[in-house]
């Protein structure tokens, strides 16, 4: 019998792990290598990526020592020979947003003095003390403290969540960027340091005089620190592995699944995050591994984005205040196509901001630190970001459809689904093509005007994606390319495009797309699924003096 407790699914507390005997992910060897320095390090990580779990690793290591860590790799390798120490411990993600008379700095200074009493400390906190750099001021004129260890956890989180209000933003700056100088000032009464965030360099003038602060976020040797790889994955949850494969074969009424098979879904579904300049590591996210072997019955879905991981502030309000201001609706036409990479560069994926309306946010690097793009892969000068799972491309495909809509996808997949489906069931291409021509319509003006004959394609690849098909473009065979493939358990469709500037040509550009498909073969598909090709003619007519302009879909044909 499986013990679906012993997942860690919202368990962030080392003590926990080892109380309730958790499967813990052991990257003790990792956390002993950055425990031997005495230097501050930043590390930066999408939401859900298990920051707070590594935190609290330290905070337990510090604090108690190794009691709780038999059998890990830092007690049977030998890696930890040193004395504990007083941890002061913050979660700045726990006062991000303040409600009634409470200020950002006076949550803060509550925090700080209560994470020094739970240290054994006495609390301190008066009125007199207005700031925590004053707090801190006054705690190291204490002869007795030395030799602290300082964890942060989400420091830019009250930074994210005001970043449309410049007055409150600038005051939780001043607040923060003192704090740092103050621990900078005081360095030498610590023994270690370690914070973490989504965003890096977030505002150069929070850290300027942080400057011995060292960022692991790029770092190769760390790559793996948080995530799970393949190896981790197989190791310590293969037990949950076989049983998905039994769950999913006896929901499914038949033997589809093998254990290599699974593998191979996951990795679709959920893989591909890189972190370090090399590209040498991939991990998985543990918040939707953990969901999905707990529930392995339900299939693979979008846990990240059903659980809000995939919809962070920091991108939200980016899209909210700059899609008609920096990035246009035009240019957001181009992030259709998922298949979509950026050459790039560390310092770029991490610009100094120091509001969200600093001409230093860039939209791909905004994509990079939500967790939506990753590096695919890295030259000596360059790295190589892009989208990298169904998952995420699920995820980014619903905001990009909600910007150039204007409505909810989760709406617009409703409205659909259903029919389209019942189109394909009954292959009635004259109803596909009227729904297409609806999706057609959702989009606004503005976007649509701007079309090329690739967003287009774009458009339908992205929302058969959203409603559940797997959807690829330009597949490769022997004679050419087909435009796009989507496919259900089933039936694997293979569709290609012509646009046309004219209304008059409808039937001409029809017969050249069925002749393309049968002479480059596109239907010669290895698969055990029928499969059904299909031409598609779409009319592009600009506008003149004397007509309107016209998009739609003229025409869906089955090629036998």
């Amino acid at each position: 019998m499986i013990d679906y407790s012993k997942l860690p699914l919202s368990i962030t507390s080392f003590s926990e792990f080892a109380a309730d005997s958790m499967i813990y992910v052991d990257k003790t060897d990792l956390v002993a290598n950055l425990a031997r320095f005495r230097n501050p390090f930043f590390l930066s990580r999408p939401r859900r990526f298990g920051k707070s779990t590594l935190v609290s690793t330290f905070h337990e290591l510090f604090s108690n020592g190794l009691d709780r860590f038999q059998g890990l790799k830092i007690v049977t390798d030998n890696l930890w020979n040193d004395k504990t120490y007083k941890v002061i411990h913050l979660d700045l993600s726990k006062i991000k947003e303040q409600s009634g008379d409470v200020t950002f700095n006076e949550s803060f200074l509550q925090q700080l003095d209560d994470a020094f009493s739970h240290s054994g400390y006495e609390n301190i906190l008066n009125e007199k003390i207005k700031t925590p750099a004053r707090y801190l001021d006054i705690r190291f004129s204490q002869k007795d403290i030395d030799s602290l260890v300082l964890l942060i956890d989400e420091y830019d989180a009250p930074l994210i969540a005001v970043m449309v209000d410049k007055e409150e933003f600038e005051s939780r700056r001043r607040v923060l960027s003192n704090f740092f100088s103050t621990i900078k000032a005081y360095s030498c009464k610590f023994r270690f340091i370690f914070i973490t965030g989504v965003t890096r360099n977030f505002n150069d003038s929070i850290f300027s005089s942080f400057n011995i602060l060292e960022d692991i976020s790029f770092n190769p040797t760390y790559g793996a620190l948080v995530g799970y790889s393949q190896e981790e994955l197989e190791h310590y949850f293969k037990d949950y592995l076989e049983n998905a494969v039994t769950e999913l074969n006896e929901d499914l009424g038949e033997d589809k699944y093998t254990y290599d098979s699974l593998i191979e879904a996951l990795k679709l579904n959920y893989d591909g995050y890189s972190f370090d300049r090399r590209c040498r590591h991939h991990v998985y996210n543990p918040w939707s591994i953990l969901n999905f072997l707990k529930n392995p019955q339900e299939g693979f879905l979008p846990y990240w984005l059903t659980t809000g991981g995939a919809k962070p502030s920091l991108l939200v309000n980016y899209l909210n205040t700059f899609i008609d201001k920096k990035v246009k609706k035009t240019e957001l036409v181009d992030y259709l196509n998922l298949e979509f990479t950026k050459i790039t560069s560390a310092a770029e994926l991490s610009p100094n901001i120091s509001s969200i309306e600093d001409e230093n946010f860039l939209f791909f690097a905004i994509l990079y630190q939500a967790g939506y793009f990753t590096i695919k892969d890295a030259g000596i000068n360059y790295l190589e970001v892009g989208l990298l799972n169904l998952e995420v491309k699920k995820a980014f495909a619903e905001l990009v459809i909600e910007k150039l809509t204007n409505k909810d996808a989760i709406a617009v997949n409703d409205v659909y689904k259903d029919r389209i489906a019942d189109a394909l069931a009954h292959k009635d291409f004259t109803a596909l093509k009227e729904e297409f021509n609806k999706i057609l319509n959702e989009f606004s003006y503005e976007s649509v005007i701007s079309f090329k004959e690739y967003a287009f394609r774009d458009v339908y690849k992205v929302m058969l994606q959203l409603l559940g098909y797997n959807t690829y473009t330009e597949y490769q065979t022997a004679l050419g390319r087909s435009d796009l493939c989507f496919e259900d358990d089933n039936r694997l469709y293979i569709c290609e495009f012509k646009v046309i500037g004219r209304a008059d040509n409808v039937q001409e550009k029809l017969a050249k797309a069925k002749e393309q498909i049968r002479e480059k073969r596109y239907g010669l598909r290895i698969t055990y699924k029928e499969v059904i090709t299909l031409a598609v003619v779409i009319v592009n007519e600009n506008a003149s003096d004397t007509q309107k302009p016209m998009r739609e879909v003229a025409a869906i044909e089955i090629v036998k």
